[in-house]
């Protein structure tokens, strides 16, 4: 596998050279690591037969134009709900002709409006506190919505779920449930210590996707905490539907 902070990125440029000239004209869009092993999961054919991405908490498009890069065919519909962030996510997909939808919602398990927290970097923005206070932080009113109430669910039957809403995610998923059974995989991004007041840990999202019906198969990137010895902060897993 090819996932940045595991191996040095040296030798990840020589297994992944296309990611690698990717990475370079499109540093602000790609995870050389993530795009690497989303490109080699679907060669291998790990990653099949499905119909649409959807792309929760998308920033600015990111994962979007990686996905799109390794599964042009497909329709992608992101979801982010920080104005800023989501004008560039606009203009990733006109940029690159992504075909899909864009939303500037957050997802919850209601429909109710929420606060945003935001932050000096954006990728920390979330509707949880972060435990290390941020002077720079700022909150929104934001609008908000169960991904079982987006129309454009109803069009598809395998889906490929991607979560990454800064501990969030486990209300994301109960507001997912009709959803989770159109899904073939999700990605999801836990946390050993997790961040944020209320957000779940590692052991529970696994206990808590098992309880949907997946079970983890890959590990897609990982991040490193370098100033702690290189302590494991946050993981990238796949799901794959149980029985797929």
């Amino acid at each position: 596998m090819f996932i940045d902070n595991l191996i040095p990125s040296f030798f990840g440029a020589l297994s992944s050279p296309f990611c690698f000239v990717d990475r370079l004209r499109h540093p602000e869009l790609i995870s050389f690591g993530l795009y690497a092993n989303l490109k080699k999961m679907h060669q291998k054919q790990i990653i099949e037969g499905i119909d649409s991405i959807w792309d929760v908490g998308a920033n600015r498009g990111q994962f979007a134009f990686m996905a799109h890069k390794v599964w042009p065919e497909l329709p992608i519909f992101s979801f982010e709900p920080d104005p800023v962030s989501y004008e560039s996510l606009k203009e990733t997909f006109s940029r690159f002709s992504i075909e899909g939808k864009t939303y500037h919602l957050a997802l919850s398990d209601n429909s109710s409006p929420k606060e945003l927290l935001r932050y000096a970097d954006a990728v920390n923005n979330s509707l949880l506190k972060r435990h290390t206070e941020d002077p720079t932080s700022e909150s929104v009113e934001v609008s908000c919505s169960k991904l079982d109430e987006i129309a454009d669910i109803n069009k598809f039957n395998a889906a490929f779920l991607k979560l990454d809403v800064q501990g969030y995610e486990a209300s994301v998923l109960k507001g997912s449930e009709f959803f989770l059974s159109k899904c073939r995989y999700v990605q999801i991004e836990v946390a050993f210590s997790p961040a944020y007041s209320g957000a779940a840990d590692i052991g529970e999202m696994l206990t808590l996707m098992k309880s949907y019906g997946f079970e983890c198969i890959q590990i897609l990137d990982l991040l490193r905490d370098k100033s702690k010895q290189n302590q494991i902060l946050e993981m990238d897993l796949l799901f794959s539907r149980i029985g797929n």
